[in-house]
């Protein structure tokens, strides 16, 4: 199989012809195609009810799309409006038991997620958040530390948002089933840019979105995977209609869906679901291991001559180590940003994880020199 034409693949995202866009880790660019599926949704607007029948097919494309990029067994896939509603409809279905009562997550993941597991203190776990001595990356052995019989689940990241250190997941999987303990697991910053088979990293559940590195369009969807023999143990807490094992037909009482469906809740947005089924199409006709293979050259580029040019990068320099994106230890991050968006360059900054930079892999070698070169510029390098 020769290599996919990258050149030729980046005349399908439009706006890499008007920006040097480099803020995938926030919002991937959009493929043209979306343009035509978000008409497509416009039309069913106007068909009001008979448009039902018409969402239900599109949803069931879109999770059967998730669940062959994820290696997942049929049924396995759910769609939620956010990775931490997602989150919430695992950790709502999990009880604290007086022999298995804590639960671990790390600095380095989602505030969001952060949050959301920080306050199932108030449902009677014990909460701990795991701090990796080198602020950069969580490394197996930090985590096998905390890990004993009382843990219930372990909450981490696949790629950090804060750094964009990859965690070297499988170790951690087996050490926490080992001790008895679900593990949870945010591939966000990870999916459409490096390889996750939920098969292969055995993870309980894993969560992530669609509007990164999957070229999704708009917000407000995401999606859950839940081991098939986890699911079915799994009761939800708070169920919904969309959920029930006869979505259509308008039960007096709940009855769980057969797998991941069951923690899906209410009518979803909609909008989402067309405009992100180009993006998806995109990464598997293109293959995730091409598009992992061409971002790392990319990203690599980019870390040496940021080296070169003395500025701080705070990712790990391993490329087996690091997602699609680097993050630069900087000061006056907003207005760097805000240069830097003058000159047509578009990058994002986050408090703790400073200026965060992501080739898309249809970005060229030309667009990564020129990022850096001006990075190290304004920030006097």
């Amino acid at each position: 199989m020769s290599a996919p034409d990258f050149s030729a693949l980046r005349t399908r995202f439009p706006i890499l012809a008007e920006r040097t866009y480099f803020a995938t880790q926030c919002l991937g660019p959009l493929p043209a195609e979306a343009y035509a599926d978000l008409l497509e949704y416009g039309r069913t607007l106007g068909l009001r009810n008979r448009s039902l029948p018409l969402w239900l097919e599109r949803m069931a494309e879109l999770t059967r799309l998730l669940e062959r990029l994820l290696n997942a067994e049929p049924g396995a896939v759910a769609l939620r409006d956010s990775a931490t509603a997602a989150q919430a409809a695992i950790a709502s279905a999990v009880t604290p038991r007086p022999e298995r009562d804590r639960i671990l997550y790390s600095a380095l993941d989602f505030h969001s997620s952060r949050y959301l597991w920080a306050a199932q203190e108030r449902r009677g776990f014990r909460v701990e958040q795991l701090r990796p001595e080198d602020g950069v990356a969580l490394r197996t052995e930090e985590v096998l530390r905390h890990l004993d019989e009382r843990v219930a689940v372990v909450a981490l990241s696949l790629v950090s948002p804060r750094t964009g250190a990859l965690l070297d997941v499988v170790p951690v999987v087996k050490a926490a089933h080992d001790a008895g303990a679900l593990v949870v697991l945010d591939a966000y910053q990870a999916v459409g840019v490096v390889p996750v088979d939920v098969r292969r990293l055995g993870a309980d559940v894993v969560v992530g979105g669609t509007h990164k590195w999957l070229g999704g369009g708009g917000t407000g969807l995401a999606f859950l995977y839940v081991r098939p023999s986890l699911a079915e143990r799994l009761q939800p807490a708070y169920p919904g209609w969309i959920g029930h094992q006869e979505m259509v037909g308008f039960a007096e009482g709940y009855a769980p869906a057969t797998g991941s469906a069951r923690f899906q809740q209410g009518t979803p947005a909609m909008e989402p679901i067309y405009t992100a089924r180009a993006g998806l199409r995109f990464v598997l006709e293109t293959g995730v291991e091409s598009l992992r293979e061409r971002s790392v050259a990319l990203t690599s580029r980019m870390l040496a001559r940021a080296l070169a040019a003395g500025l701080p990068v705070k990712t790990p320099h391993q490329p087996e180590r690091r997602g699609g994106m680097l993050c630069f230890d900087v000061d006056e991050g907003n207005a760097v940003v805000e240069q830097l968006g003058l000159l047509g360059i578009d990058i994002d900054t986050r408090p703790g994880a400073g200026i965060r930079v992501s080739p898309h892999p249809c970005n060229t070698e030309q667009e990564c020199d020129r990022v850096i070169d001006e990075l190290a510029r304004l920030t006097g390098r």
